[in-house]
């Protein structure tokens, strides 16, 4: 995770009664600018974009960029195009926009813009090979590697299905590549797997992974963000994670409440969880280093619930992360939560910002949220303790 500037700036009217400051991380607009002028008129603009509630900043970016380059035809896509294209269209006005995967069908619209006749109709609907132009970054730290795209599960608060219809992991030696490659060429140490289901087929997929790297004599650490799939964490992949240098690791759980786990696809129940912790500590993983998603805020969830998830993560000496609840269109919980009042498809997206949705649109539950952060931080604190106090145990048993 990167440290980024911070500029406060005005809030917008629907974010009024909101008692939160509004700014923008990143780039502001003079920086924006400055970096424009040193470029040539562009052929083509691509503009990406993110979390749907972060667009206000694509249309500041398309703002300035119409007025820099007012002919050049502008093309929007990434996950905001893809999740709500009309609301896109109306608010950014691209010239064009392109929903899911845009590598190949960019490259036969901009044909198309300039004239270039070539059949197109052999390419994968995007490049696995690994070749990232990280050249292109002066200062380069650290690396995002994508193994896969999509999820084989349909939890019911998840968008992947939306974004990704299809599962699909790339071939093992094209990942190694990549990792190996990045590794020696640029002295990467730190790599972060962004993967929705980085375990997934883990006996053809990751584990022949990390044999690769490790086969090569790379020495790096590597992260997980996103959860992991606890269920696919047997004694070989933990030793391999510890072998090959796993320093960040998240679990998905969501839930200890049976309904919430079954609406997260059966992914992992409490049984499995337990094993789980107790594969990665035989692999030398010390739980107090182990953090775990607890989601928070589903439209038909308790408080109750969650603070049992919370002791259950306790429980197991690991540390619990709360995920809150973001609605988007299209999935089972946002239906769930149109039918209770909370959204409609004329929902600024603003206020679907799981920074301002479980707090603000249900105004009485406001005090229980916070409630339940500090409750949450008490114990993942009591858990460090306990950790720290055990292992200072041990090692005056040991003089």
């Amino acid at each position: 995770r990167g440290h980024y500037q911070k500029t406060i700036l005005p809030k917008p009217e629907v974010l009024s009664t909101v008692p939160r400051r509004y700014g923008l991380y990143g780039a502001g607009r003079e920086q924006f600018e400055s970096a424009l002028d040193a470029i040539e008129k562009p052929d083509a603009i691509l503009l990406t974009s993110h979390m749907t509630y972060w667009y206000p900043g694509v249309k500041m970016a398309a703002e300035v960029l119409r007025e820099r380059f007012p002919v050049t035809p502008l093309i929007l896509g990434g996950i905001y195009a893809t999740l709500l294209p009309e609301h896109a269209r109306q608010t950014i006005r691209p010239d064009y926009l392109i929903a899911g995967y845009g590598e190949k069908k960019v490259l036969i619209l901009l044909d198309s813009l300039f004239g270039i006749s070539r059949d197109n109709s052999h390419l994968p609907e995007f490049d696995e090979s690994g070749e990232l132009p990280w050249h292109f970054y002066s200062k380069l730290e650290s690396v995002a590697v994508l193994t896969s795209r999509g999820c084989p599960y349909r939890c019911s608060y998840c968008a992947s299905r939306l974004l990704n219809p299809r599962f699909i992991q790339r071939k093992p030696d094209d990942v190694i590549f990549e990792i190996v490659n990045t590794h020696y060429r640029y002295n990467i140490r730190d790599f972060a797997f962004y993967d929705d289901a980085l375990f997934t087929n883990r006996d053809r997929h990751i584990v022949l992974i990390l044999k690769g790297v490790i086969d090569h004599g790379v020495r790096a650490r590597f992260h997980t963000p996103n959860g992991l799939f606890a269920r696919e964490i047997n004694p070989e992949l933990a030793e391999l994670m510890k072998e090959v240098g796993f320093e960040t690791i998240r679990l998905s759980l969501e839930s200890v409440a049976p309904e919430i786990q079954h609406a997260s696809s059966n992914k992992v129940n409490n049984d499995v969880f337990i094993q789980t912790m107790s594969v990665l500590e035989n692999a030398g993983f010390p739980r107090n280093r182990i953090e775990v998603y607890l989601i928070a805020g589903l439209p038909e969830e308790t408080l109750e619930q969650v603070i049992d998830s919370v002791r259950f993560v306790a429980d197991q000496g690991a540390i619990s992360r709360l995920a809150f609840f973001t609605p988007i269109p299209g999935t089972v919980e946002w239906e769930k939560a149109r039918r209770k009042g909370l959204v409609s498809d004329d929902t600024d997206p603003l206020l679907t910002n799981n920074s301002v949705f479980p707090f603000y649109t249900e105004p009485n539950r406001a005090e229980e949220f916070k409630r339940l952060i500090r409750f949450t931080n008490e114990t993942n604190e009591r858990t460090r303790q306990q950790t720290h106090l055990q292992l200072e145990e041990l090692d005056d048993g040991s003089n």
